[in-house]
């Protein structure tokens, strides 16, 4: 039994010695033939060059600190660097194993003194190692540890700014309040004043001679706007006002259709962004509510998104405009992925995100970018058109730092079901072409591909019949609607015409 455990471990890039005498004899055995190169005590990489074994290494940093230092908290400067600091150093806090380093090939774990997990602090699954809660890490970051270790001062009132501009007042005062309750914990008493101090200058116009970044001293002026993504949908909104549109009344508004018609754009939704259940696996999950016990999270994701298309209070309401227009999506994203603590449901990100070689708004600059460009919606015409420009509002500002684009495409299907038009779903076949036409917007300031493509895709969605589930399913197979490739696929109506 021993030995099969090993084999079974043997496609891993990292293995561990686990305390079982004929699996670690194992390993030792294949270390010695070549195939493994120990790194650490009871820690073995696959064989490869030094750049590979490094990269490996990297890659799988989590599961290294958690079996070389277990109970340790990811603190100080990697806590704010995502893991892994520029020195190719991730930092731990642990009550008992400090002051040294432990160095592998391509990265080195610096151990430092805290104390072990604290209330806020966020278990990385199911490794025994801990990610230290924002307050946490802003008290370490304002201590007098090397300068290797922890973030500027600058960084930390940027990152103030950053949570100011995310969650407005309300969100600084809870991050003080928090800190509070950490300072004794954490011997931060005097870090905890310099924080104090930090975000009462932010919450006044009193700031002269504690604030330095350039951002913390602009605050007083209000909420910055990215003005350049603001034109950008001043030209989808002339666009979309000029563009004859189909006008499409709803085939799934009430009764099993709603039902049907929630389920596949739940299924569809969640598929394009990587959550993979099999149609029949999703139909257990959302009509039956039996969660797969393997993936909860997974299962959640699409209940989340099915109740939000499905349920009365947000079917068919959009958020209103202005301020409360960002409010009203951070609820909603909370909704939908409440079972994922990690990506911070309901609240804005903290940390600039992309898509390939496009850098999403920055997070100081989300709340109001959103706010403004809903108010702009108000001038284009309701239902498909302005659909599509609140699609391409939440896309391109990226608040969350996950769940953008589900969110974006209800927001958008809340519109047509407010004006009483056919919802969307954007097939798993047609997405790449999708994407493509988000992106000629974004990079090229052509709107034309994407108002093209969503009024094809409407019409696509129009044609099937939403009453029998299965029928449905069978149907939206015939179109190689679940495909993947479009080289080898063409998607096609329900009538079996082409339709792209």
């Amino acid at each position: 039994m021993a030995r099969s455990l090993a084999e079974k471990r043997q496609a891993d890039e990292v293995l561990f010695a686990i305390g079982d005498a004929s699996a670690d004899r194992h390993l030792q055995r294949r270390a010695k033939e070549g195939q493994l190169i120990r790194v650490g005590s009871g820690i073995y990489v696959q064989h490869g060059t030094a750049e590979e074994v490094e990269g490996r290494i990297r890659r799988n940093w989590q599961k290294i600190a958690a079996y070389a230092v277990p109970g340790a908290v990811v603190s100080h400067l990697s806590a704010f660097a995502g893991g892994i600091t520029p020195s190719h150093e991730v930092v731990l806090s642990h009550p008992t194993r400090f002051n040294r380093r432990i160095r592998y090939p391509g990265l080195t774990l610096v151990l430092m003194k805290g104390p072990g997990p604290q209330p806020g602090d966020l278990r990385l699954g199911s490794l025994d190692l801990y990610w230290a809660s924002q307050e946490r890490a802003l008290l370490e970051n304002l201590g007098r540890s090397s300068a290797t270790t922890r973030a500027t001062r600058d960084q930390v009132e940027e990152r103030l700014i950053t949570c100011l501009n995310a969650n407005k007042e309300a969100g600084l005062n809870q991050i003080r309040d928090r800190a509070r309750e950490l300072a004794e914990p954490l011997g931060a008493q005097t870090h905890y004043e310099v924080l104090n101090g930090l975000i009462g200058a932010l919450l006044s116009t009193h700031s002269k001679g504690v604030l330095k970044t350039k951002a913390g001293l602009a605050i007083a002026q209000g909420t910055p706007i990215d003005m350049a993504r603001v034109e950008l949908f001043n030209t989808l909104a002339t666009a979309l006002r000029t563009t004859v549109l189909p006008d499409l009344a709803d085939v799934a508004g009430q009764g099993s259709s709603r039902i049907h018609f929630a389920f596949v754009e739940s299924y569809f939704s969640n598929y394009v962004e990587g959550t993979r259940f099999s149609v029949e696996e999703a139909e257990s999950i959302v009509l039956r509510n039996q969660i797969v016990a393997q993936r909860p999270k997974d299962s959640h994701d699409i209940l989340g998104v099915f109740n939000l298309a499905y349920q009365t209070e947000t079917r068919a309401i959009v958020p209103p405009v202005g301020d409360d227009f960002v409010d009203v999506l951070q609820e909603r994203h909370r909704i939908m992925l409440e079972r994922r603590p990690e990506v911070n449901p309901g609240h804005l990100k903290l940390d600039a995100n992309y898509a390939g070689t496009t850098e999403f708004v920055q997070p100081s600059h989300v709340r109001g970018t959103l706010a403004e460009g809903s108010r702009l919606a108000l001038a284009i015409p309701e239902g498909m058109a302005r659909a599509i420009y609140y699609l391409f509002l939440i896309a391109e500002v990226h608040p969350f730092a996950d769940g953008n684009g589900r969110l974006s495409r209800l927001v958008m299907n809340a519109e047509l079901s407010r004006s009483g038009h056919s919802r969307i779903i954007i097939p798993t076949l047609f997405h790449p072409q999708f994407v493509d036409c988000l992106r000629a917007l974004t990079q090229n300031g052509r709107p034309e591909p994407l108002i093209n493509a969503l009024s094809r895709v409407a019409i696509w969605c129009a044609a099937f019949d939403y009453k029998d589930l299965a029928t449905l399913v069978s149907a939206m197979r015939r179109a190689n609607a679940f495909e993947e490739s479009p080289a080898e696929f063409r998607l096609l109506n329900a009538d079996g015409s082409r339709a792209t």
